[in-house]
């Protein structure tokens, strides 16, 4: 079956039990909006680690996690296995000293050892405190992970492999008998092993009960990218809270055992918080992926992908491109991928029209129908989704409509009319930074909305039900020098629908005056597709071959025509053959990019990009 873009839209999508969109807004005299959308449900639970002891009574038998060891094959706990070891590790905890005001802080990477502690942690009521593994790892003077650590002033340390986080323990000045270590546990250490087989105290279930609702259950670092992490203090309640507007979103809660396999870092919320906490508010099976969408390691995710069906699907703009180019080869593994998809959730980063269009037209060629791909939108501040789009639209960038229990005050954009800046209030939304009061104040306002420092602006000004659409954040905005806005969210997103797939990510910078550039990473593999006359030149020569050069150029051209203003063109793009950086903090572990690191970094490729006369490998837009 093959169809046109014009085609699809005519097509059904498959149906995934979403509840019908609503929306009510309050408009207030001096042009302030506030949106809610639906009746919010009370948390039924104080925290998302008390559905365990459901689950163990419904489905005991069922896989609740599963990993690759180290031969490479599955092995998996069911939910009985985890109840048990949940209070096993919450007994052993509390024994050690850990408590509500003892927190365990977790270094390395997701596991089942790491999903145990986490849970075991939170039944226990000792918050958890997940660190970025990058911080550990990249050597040098451990900066980072010393002021993040420094900030949570941990009772306990959990690392998967003591050999390999060595250094991190030592920087952090750690005794051995506060690290709880699975692999190469060095003496004096706490074997994971023991902990999760510990006889399980006949008082923890009741201590677990009694535990207020309102106590801290995590502290989650900020991304860092507009200043140092923050440690977010998100209660108990807040996490309860935010599973069950997941739940909102459906007409009812499913009635089967959801099936996910992700990678997404449990050090963020959306991989620790809205994946990790659906395992156990869904009773669900989580797949642990070892890949990631970076080159040289998504070969594992598509192997993954090919032995686990998954019943919902998460991953960033980068990672669905891979995985389509995987689809388009494969009829065989299209069929298996799809077989029981309800739908798929991004994140982290605007999903390109053409990578949208080219999903949906393999989802059709395999099962005749569409697949709803819808995007969630949340901050580490409320400690899971807060704005989704749950509804069936052929709409790429539409974030959604506030979940029920939220409330969106919008502000109007001085600047631009239909611009709103957007802050939030409810259930799930944190209190407090950790010890930062300085910094807790100037987070939310005189209502108590959090001010996320995000813009937005209706999809349908005159249906407000259409849903809002991101629209960029004020931090990444810039002024050039004759005193006009640059919205980079726009311009970037209109770039990469220009230019895409031969560019795969784009930095909007400027030359201090009136002249907009762009730093620009290409995609090799798409550029060969596009361009027959690239096969065979080595990945390093394709930033200044003629061939790609006069294409963006013409590209680029083609996206300003019609463009008023020097806010709105894109003068000159230069693209760089050394990727984002995680070690240099300029890509983050969900593979989306950090705006002020990379202009820090690539100030030398800055200059070059507006260097008079003009380079020849530098494209030309006007």
């Amino acid at each position: 079956m093959t169809s046109t873009v014009a085609d699809l839209t005519e097509l059904p999508f498959r149906e995934p039990g979403f509840r019908k969109p609503s929306v009510d807004i309050e408009r207030r005299p001096d042009g302030t909006l506030i949106v809610q959308s639906g009746k919010f449900l009370p948390a039924v639970k104080s925290c998302t680690t008390d559905w365990l002891e459901h689950w163990a009574r419904v489905r005991p038998n069922n896989p609740m996690l599963a990993q690759r060891d180290a031969n490479g094959d599955w092995i998996s706990w069911s939910v009985s296995e985890v109840w048990n070891a949940v209070r096993s590790i919450a007994s052993a905890l509390l024994w050690h000293g850990g408590g509500t005001t003892a927190p365990l802080v977790i270094l390395s990477e997701n596991s089942i050892a790491q999903a145990l502690m986490t849970w075991g942690a939170l039944y226990a009521g000792v918050p958890v405190s997940p660190v970025s593994p990058a911080y550990s790892l990249i050597g040098g003077n451990y900066a980072r992970l010393r002021n993040a650590v420094s900030l949570v002033q941990p009772h306990m340390v959990f690392v998967e492999d003591a050999e390999r986080f060595a250094g991190a323990v030592a920087a952090l000045d750690v005794a051995p008998e506060r690290v709880v270590a699975v692999e190469n546990v060095r003496p004096g250490m706490l074997r994971f092993s023991d902990l999760a087989s510990t006889a399980i105290d006949p008082d923890v279930e009741s201590r677990h009960r009694s535990l207020d609702p309102d106590l801290p259950a995590k502290y989650m670092f900020t991304s860092g990218s507009t200043g140092m992490p923050k440690a977010v203090v998100q209660s108990r309640g807040n996490l309860a809270a935010a599973q069950e507007m997941t739940v909102s979103i459906f007409e009812q809660a499913p009635d089967y055992a959801p099936v996910y396999l992700e990678w997404l870092p449990w050090h963020h919320v959306m991989g620790g918080n809205i994946v990790l906490n659906r395992i156990l508010r869904f009773g669900a099976t989580l797949y642990i992926d070892d890949g990631r969408p970076l080159p040289g390691r998504f070969d594992a995710t598509l192997k993954n992908l090919a032995e686990v069906a998954p019943s919902l699907y998460f991953n960033v703009p980068a990672g669905l491109s891979m995985l389509i180019d995987a689809l388009e080869r494969d009829a065989e593994f299209a069929a298996h991928f799809f077989s029981r998809l309800a739908y798929v959730y991004y994140g982290g980063a605007v999903l390109p029209r053409s990578v949208y269009d080219r999903f949906q037209a393999v989802a059709v060629r395999t099962t005749g129908q569409r697949v709803v791909l819808t995007s969630v939108f949340g901050a580490t501040e409320s400690s899971g989704p807060a704005v989704t789009q749950y509804w069936a639209v052929d709409d790429v960038g539409c974030i959604g409509l506030p979940l029920s229990g939220i409330e969106l005050k919008l502000i109007a954009d001085t600047n631009l009319p239909d611009r709103y800046e957007m802050r939030i209030k409810g259930p799930n939304i944190v209190r407090e930074y950790l010890n930062a009061p300085e910094q807790t104040a100037a987070a939310f306002d005189d209502e108590g909305f959090y001010i996320l420092g995000d813009a937005v602006r209706f999809v349908n000004p005159d249906n407000p039900v259409a849903g809002l659409r991101f629209a960029g954040r004020f931090a990444e905005d810039f002024k050039l020098a004759n005193g006009t806005w640059v919205r980079t969210a726009a311009l970037r997103t209109r770039l990469l629908n220009a230019c895409g797939p031969l560019i795969k990510e784009a930095v909007i910078v400027h030359d201090g005056d009136n002249t907009l550039g762009v730093l620009a990473w290409h995609d090799p593999a798409a550029c060969a597709q596009a361009l027959p006359e690239l096969s065979g030149h080595s990945v390093d020569d394709l930033p200044e071959h003629p061939a790609l050069l006069a294409e963006l150029q013409r590209r680029l051209r083609a996206a300003n025509e019609g463009q008023k203003g020097a806010s709105m063109c894109i003068a000159r793009l230069i693209l760089l053959a050394e990727p984002p950086s995680l070690q240099h903090y300029e890509l983050t572990d969900k593979g989306s990019i950090n705006q002020r690191a990379v202009m820090e970094r690539r100030a030398e490729a800055i200059t070059t990009l507006f260097a008079i006369p003009r380079p020849t490998h530098v494209v030309a837009g006007l």
